[in-house]
């Protein structure tokens, strides 16, 4: 059972979607891991052994936090932390967005060689 306090907290909680977006605009012009990631994706989506859960994480791990890391050098304080700066929930939706972008273009016949 949920206290009021809780609940409290929970509705007070608050999520940025444009910092989401952000983040995801910024990983999509971050071209070496970009391609990188969709080479690597393209390859299990031929082989038909795709799983969405694990391209997840790996979008997570090898675009996001790369491209989080970046947009704080470019654009970030010196006093501020990357991971600070993008918040967990907001680099996950960035994620999931990506990962939407790469199987609609996989489902097109659109692929990285």
């Amino acid at each position: 059972m949920l206290s009021l306090l809780s609940i409290q907290v929970y509705i007070m909680t608050d999520f940025d979607y444009d910092l989401a977006h952000e983040l995801k605009l910024h990983a999509d012009n971050l071209s070496v891991h970009f391609n990188s990631v969709g080479k690597t994706l393209s390859k299990f989506w031929r082989k038909g052994s795709f799983d969405y859960e694990r391209a997840l994480g790996y979008v997570y791990r090898n675009l996001v936090i790369p491209a989080a890391k970046d947009y704080k050098a470019c654009h970030g304080s010196i006093n501020q932390a990357w991971h600070t700066m993008f918040p967990i929930p907001e680099r996950e939706v960035a994620a999931v967005n990506i990962l939407c972008h790469f199987v609609g273009e996989f489902e097109l016949g659109n692929f990285w060689i």
